[in-house]
């Protein structure tokens, strides 16, 4: 019995993680443009902007799934309802998990590039003629990521969570669906394995977050 224990666990772990990085890329693309498009901008823009996130902060990730199933899959019909054996069947799962995500980056990112902008360095570059583009990509975005990506250390457990009901909802193979079934057949050593296979991925994630932050601002090599 504890043989099989890796392996459903491996076999399971595939689909989650590609459930998960498509979700994190999505949503760290979607927050870093918005944030770049709304920080210091009109109060209607900002406005819009912070109503929007509040309410997709507020919609919880089960209730989203069920909504995006129920308009783009079964009225509109432009995705599958469930399944995980093509591309366009992973849009929507994607979509519940990444909006989260998104509203809580995009808030975060543009409250540190908005506090950036204002930096002397900024208003130098601005002194030299470069647009407020290429001063909000090439100067203030690099300085106004660090936040968010300390974020990204607690969204990685706040995926993992609603992994579970957006796998359920769309009958998708994975290791939230994996767990719901271990804990209604009370079946102890696969949830302990799938604990402890989560507690592993969360500490490499983790750590490679802390090596991004090197990437991102150079000045922390030379205090390393």
């Amino acid at each position: 019995m504890i043989r099989r224990i890796p392996t459903a666990i491996g076999t399971q772990l595939g689909p989650s993680i590609q459930l998960a990085g498509a979700a994190l890329l999505v949503a760290v693309v979607a927050a870093t443009t918005l944030a770049l498009l709304t920080a210091r901008r009109k109060r209607w823009i900002r406005g819009l902007s912070s109503g929007l996130e509040l309410i997709g902060v507020s919609i919880p990730t089960f209730w989203a799934a069920i909504l995006l199933l129920t308009v783009f899959s079964f009225q509109l019909g432009w995705f599958p309802a469930v399944g995980d054996d093509s591309g366009s069947s992973l849009v929507l799962p994607v979509i519940a998990v990444a909006i989260p995500i998104t509203t809580m980056l995009t808030q975060m990112t543009r409250e540190s590039l908005e506090l950036t902008l204002e930096e002397p360095f900024v208003l130098t570059a601005r002194s030299r003629g470069m647009s407020d583009l290429g001063v909000r990509l090439r100067h203030a975005l690099r300085h106004a990521l660090v936040p968010a990506v300390t974020l990204l250390g607690w969204v990685i457990g706040l995926m993992v969570g609603s992994m579970v009901a957006v796998e359920q909802i769309f009958s998708r193979q994975g290791i939230g669906q994996l767990t719901l079934t271990a804990v209604t057949g009370k079946d102890l050593p696969v949830v302990m394995g799938v604990v402890l296979v989560t507690a592993l991925l969360y500490v490499v994630v983790n750590i490679l977050i802390d090596l991004l932050y090197l990437v991102i601002d150079p000045r922390l090599r030379s205090a390393a």
